[in-house]
């Protein structure tokens, strides 16, 4: 190598390359600080959703969603980089959304095909665990029913704006911080498996002010819905650890929250219905079936994660 590409690269080095020269020695430290961050983030964002619910109601309203589209990129971001630049004085974004020296338009579009492949796998296994329990003998017999349409919308135009903000605004947030900020950072000290789990952690607790202030959860409900978030976090979180492309999970987190409010099925008919503890221990096993049973599908194939088009690091 010459000498003027070797000045190069020390001026210009690569995004990994001045990731690699933050200082880890003080680990606890570090912890702390992103603890910190989060119990920042997470007090804002609790005190949004507490003061705004009188102005954007009703739930699932344009009104709703709008509020999310301009203050959730505010409240999650924000802190994350005055910190970033501030307190660890990183010139790098604190994210890495594209590899070094590939195409951004590849790259993109494997992780969209296998966010969908994944989507779809899901809802699969979803209706298997819903299809068990209902006909387990529990509720006596059932009628099933499909349920197509905009659930919870008016409009087209209500329903393009429930989808965009969801895609293009949840999922891209959620995952810049939980995923590629959040886990990322907790591996530079932390073994991988803790650091998904601390992350996932994290991400399912972020849910508690929607859970609490909007939708008015208690009980058995907020436990069950607490482990469904936490769960997500991690197959989520696993399916970044193995591609590393971000995008994955962006795609496949978006596409969850679309499809909540566009297909979904019931079974609105049964002989009898179980008591809240039976409910919740049935379908608390029944999460984690199907969680376990995606991560294993994730392991089985986690080489294919690693094809030169979608591998990012």
């Amino acid at each position: 190598m010459n000498i003027e590409s070797s000045d190069a690269m020390i001026e210009n080095p690569t995004w990994q390359e001045a990731i690699d020269k933050q200082d880890f020695s003080h680990k606890g430290r570090y912890i702390a600080e992103l603890l910190g961050l989060w119990i920042l983030i997470l007090g804002c964002w609790a005190i949004y959703r507490l003061v705004s619910l009188p102005y954007i109601e009703p739930i699932g309203s344009m009104k709703f969603y709008l509020a999310q589209v301009i203050f959730q990129p505010i409240i999650f971001l924000v802190p994350i980089f005055l910190y970033w630049k501030f307190v660890r004085k990183q010139t790098a974004t604190p994210v890495r959304f594209f590899p070094e020296n590939s195409s951004k338009s590849s790259f993109v579009f494997w992780a969209l095909v296998l966010g969908i492949i994944l989507i779809i796998v899901e809802y699969i296994l979803h209706f298997i665990r819903s299809y068990a329990i209902f006909n387990s003998g529990l509720f006596g017999d059932t009628n099933l029913e499909f349920e197509f349409g905009f659930l919870d919308t008016e409009s087209w135009s209500h329903y393009l704006v429930m989808a965009l903000t969801n895609l293009f605004i949840v999922a891209i947030v959620e995952e810049f911080v939980f995923r590629g900020f959040f886990q990322n950072q907790f591996e530079k000290v932390l073994p991988k498996w803790q650091s998904l789990a601390l992350a996932s952690l994290l991400f399912g607790l972020m849910h508690l002010p929607i859970a609490i202030f909007v939708y008015e959860m208690e009980g058995y409900w907020l436990l069950y819905s607490l482990i469904e978030w936490i769960g997500m976090g991690m197959i989520l979180g696993y399916a970044y650890q193995i591609s590393r492309n971000i995008w994955v999970c962006i795609f496949w987190h978006g596409l969850h929250n679309v499809l909540i409010g566009t297909f979904n099925w019931r079974f609105v008919e049964f002989e009898k219905v179980p008591s809240e503890m039976v409910l919740f221990s049935v379908g608390t096993l029944g999460l984690i079936a199907y969680f376990v049973t995606t991560m294993l599908l994730l392991y089985i194939s986690r080489n294919k994660f690693k094809s030169a088009e979608l591998y990012n690091i």
